[in-house]
Parts: C-alpha cells; sequence; structure tokens
C-alpha cells in the first residue's frame, strides 16, 4: 500500500512529498510536486534521499 511519508522538502520554492511502499523484502520511495505535471508511471527507489534528488532533476527539467 502506498502512503505518503511525513518527510516533506521544498526545490526552487517548490513542494516535494515523500511516498513509500512496503514491498515485502523492504521499502521503496518515490516522490511528487507541486508543479502540476503529471507523472505517467512513477520511479521508485531504495531511499529517500535517491527519491529526492530524483525529483528536483525533474523539476528542474519542467522549469527550463
Amino acid at each position: 500500500m502506498i502512503k505518503t511519508t511525513t518527510t516533506k522538502a521544498t526545490h526552487r520554492g517548490i513542494q516535494i512529498s515523500v511516498l513509500s511502499e512496503n514491498i515485502g523484502q523492504g521499502t521503496t520511495y518515490s516522490c511528487t510536486n507541486g508543479t502540476g505535471k503529471p507523472k505517467a508511471i512513477p520511479k521508485w527507489f531504495a531511499t529517500q534521499g535517491e527519491a529526492i534528488a530524483n525529483e528536483r532533476n525533474e523539476i528542474d527539467a519542467v522549469l527550463r
């Protein structure tokens, strides 16, 4: 089951929310942001840090 974590971050004034999913052998993490650009397929990562770094890159790409 996908849950929103309490971890919050911002990048360039855009809020990032971290999602987690427990898949038996461990927890994976993904992010959403407030840019309004929908994601076709969420990317999942082993750590929250990786998920947030990826989301920052995606925000930068949208703002270019």
